[in-house]
């Protein structure tokens, strides 16, 4: 399958939950022309015991996730939404504010023997940390500069049952609008 595009950046503030009742959001948003590119990552616990010379029991579960994001516009509100810095007058100031937690995702766009489908991911819990600012000198091609955020997930447990859940996928959309249905049911995003 052929991943062919990623778009509408969506996130929101996590407002509470997720000690055993759903997640709750709040400042939905969803932003396109912003997202060039995502890498969700999994870290794993595996252990394994070992006796008579031979494995008899192992440990194989998520432990972490993390989630790096180039924008291609990474302006004053993302950077106030997802990582905590606050406007003074026309300036955007870093302070040493803690990032907010927000809830995160995005559509992939995949094709695979000529048929278009949809997947969406949903971060439930995620803090953003930015791996600051880099310039190069004007050369004789235009060279296109991203900014990379980065962020930790964290589990959240939404049931009585005691499971830890890091993010929502689901790769069944037919139609780009049910992958922004999705996404913004998500965010809590009404309209």
């Amino acid at each position: 399958m052929a991943k062919v595009g990623i778009k509408c950046l969506t996130y929101a503030k996590f407002t509470g939950g997720g000690d055993g009742s759903a997640v709750t959001y709040s400042g939905g948003k969803m932003l396109r022309d912003y997202l060039a590119r995502a890498e969700l990552t999994e870290t794993r616990n595996t252990q394994k015991e070992y006796a008579d010379d031979h494995q008899i029991d192992g440990e194989n579960c998520l432990s972490a996730v993390a989630l790096a994001l180039e924008l291609v516009n990474n302006n004053a509100d993302i950077k106030k939404d997802v990582l905590g810095h606050v406007t003074d007058t026309d300036d955007l100031v870093v302070t040493g504010d803690e990032a907010p937690f927000v809830g995160i995702g995005y559509i992939m766009k995949n094709r695979f023997k000529g048929v278009i489908t949809y997947e969406t991911y949903w971060i439930y819990k995620i803090q953003f940390t930015t791996n600051g600012v880099a310039a190069d000198t004007k050369k004789e091609q235009t060279a296109f500069g991203h900014e990379t955020i980065n962020g930790d997930g964290s589990g959240v447990i939404l049931t009585d049952g005691g499971k830890v859940y890091f993010y929502a996928h689901n790769d069944t959309h037919t139609t780009e609008a049910a992958a922004v249905t999705w996404l913004k049911a998500k965010a809590g995003i009404t309209g």
